[in-house]
């Protein structure tokens, strides 16, 4: 299927690594000119370097180190690319912290999302993709504040769908359970065995996902090709939140 990405700018925030890299590599290789944002340096050129000669990568690629809780310092990013068709907003503390969660998560997505609409006025296919969590969903008592605050930023999400629609088309994708090299779970699966198999165990499809599965999806709700997905949740979580969507 042709997503009829090829040509359209995107911008990713947290793409240094994980399902925020992963996103970045598949929207590039679908043709996206694609500019990424992480707090270190150090992450964006290692990411960076892993484009460099890279087959199959039809779109540019660039990264800015900056802190996206400085709502200014963000703005003044998205001012200097100027006007782009997908926003994938992506950050987050991956804390049980309240005060990291709100912050990070909950203001700093929500400043970003607004601080974006402009920039995408003058697309004729603009999307918003925000990366949520199925844990928006379940009650999770060891991780109460990352569960709340996704749970808020999918109705938030909805919202703002009804708000700015038919100018930009605003989803939601939530990952399940997530393999990405030297991220939570690949550290679980190192440092306690029994917990990552009781994880896999409580998958149906008796893994976890990959972070370019994850990516997939988001570039297909993301592309042209989706053009009648709005204000929509999708979970791709390998069928492991068991109740019923309505």
């Amino acid at each position: 299927m042709d997503l009829k990405l090829y040509g359209l700018k995107a911008v990713v925030t947290g793409g240094s690594s994980g399902i925020g890299a992963a996103i970045v590599r598949v929207l590039a290789e679908e043709g996206c000119d694609v500019a990424f944002c992480a707090r270190g340096q150090a992450g964006i050129d290692k990411a960076l370097a892993a484009y460099v000669g890279r087959a199959g990568l039809a779109g540019k690629v660039q990264g800015r180190a900056l802190d996206v809780t400085d709502t200014a310092q963000l703005q003044q990013w998205l001012t200097e690319l100027g006007g782009f068709d997908i926003f994938i907003p992506n950050v987050s503390a991956l804390s049980g912290d309240w005060d990291a969660a709100i912050a990070t998560d909950l203001r700093a997505t929500v400043a970003a999302t607004e601080a974006a609409l402009p920039f995408m006025a003058a697309s004729s296919c603009a999307a918003i993709t925000y990366i949520g969590s199925k844990a928006g969903s379940l009650a999770a008592p060891n991780s109460a504040a990352y569960g709340a605050i996704k749970a808020a930023l999918a109705h938030y999400m909805k919202s703002l769908a009804l708000r700015v629609l038919p100018a930009i088309r605003v989803n939601t994708v939530s990952p399940g359970d997530t393999l990405v090299i030297d991220g939570f779970w690949d550290k679980v699966r190192a440092e306690d065995p029994a917990s990552y198999l009781r994880v896999q165990q409580r998958n149906p499809l008796g893994r976890l996902a990959s972070a370019e599965e994850i990516a997939r999806v988001v570039a297909f709700v993301s592309s042209p090709a989706a053009s009648f997905v709005a204000g929509a949740n999708w979970y791709v979580d390998g069928g492991s939140v068991a109740h019923v969507q309505i």
